[in-house]
């Protein structure tokens, strides 16, 4: 996210700054360079009153390449006025090893890095504790032999990027969710195993209005019927209370109109 003031930022918060305008200024400098040539093959076919029409686009990755380049200048700024900081690479090929610096005589210039922004910053022992065996020996010649052995425990901003949304999805499929009070899952007679709050509301509505209508029709011939439907809306009014940590009288009220306008819908 963009940062109002990069002297009481971070360094991991600079970085991953820097690391997305980077990526933004490649995108928008990859779509200058294919459109400008794209342009350049219709004036060669004699077609360029087409290409006018692709320069609205050009303008645009031309302003987005300024804008990254002028985002960026006051964070570089900061990395030099506080002296520099630690930093970390990781070589995206199978097996890569992590570097302080993409400048390793043990890269290529066609070496692709994933920048470990989460670990700039960071004291060089703590890089390597972290990084364990996927330490460079020529970037980190001083680790010792018993770290260097262990399994890497380092994620790229890509995988920590799909853990923070698998954990995001995770939290709002919990938030969707109901139980039973105990946390088991809520089972019910008449509408099996419920899982989401939407069913539950919707299942004790239409609980109470069927079970108003039996009883209407025949209150002997359905009594037993009636009953599993009114027990099935108890079991789910006492989940809704516990998850939510209100009363059971409370949630009754609040329910009462959808079970009235159920009622109204399908019975009366």
């Amino acid at each position: 996210m963009p940062i109002d003031d990069p002297t009481t930022a971070t360094p991991s918060e600079i970085d991953e700054e820097l690391a997305r305008l980077d990526i933004e200024h490649a995108k928008a400098q990859d779509a200058l360079n294919k459109l400008t040539a794209r342009v350049q093959r219709l004036v060669n076919d004699g077609m360029a009153e087409y290409a006018t029409e692709l320069q609205p686009r050009i303008e645009q990755a031309r302003q987005t390449i300024v804008e990254c380049e002028a985002a960026a200048r006051p964070l570089d700024a900061e990395f030099e006025r506080r002296g520099g900081w630690t930093r970390a690479w990781l070589v995206l090929n199978t097996g890569g090893h992590v570097h302080r610096t993409m400048a390793c005589r043990t890269c290529f210039p066609s070496t692709r890095f994933a920048w470990l922004t989460q670990l700039s910053g960071h004291d060089e022992t703590e890089i390597v504790e972290q990084v364990g065996k996927a330490a460079c020996t020529e970037c980190y010649p001083s680790a010792p032999v018993d770290i260097r052995n262990r399994p890497s425990r380092i994620k790229t901003p890509e995988q920590l990027a799909r853990e923070a949304e698998k954990a995001e999805r995770a939290k709002a499929k919990a938030a969707k969710a109901i139980t039973a009070p105990d946390g088991t899952p809520l089972h019910t007679k008449g509408y099996g195993q419920i899982d989401t709050e939407f069913t539950a509301r919707r299942s004790y509505a239409d609980a109470l209005a069927y079970a108003r209508h039996l009883a209407r029709a025949s209150i002997a011939h359905h009594r037993d019927t009636i009953a599993e439907y009114r027990e099935d809306a108890r079991l789910i009014l006492a989940a809704l209370a516990a998850k939510h940590g209100r009363t059971e009288d409370d949630l009754c009220a609040e329910l009462a109109p959808k079970v009235e306008a159920r009622w109204k819908r399908e019975y009366k």
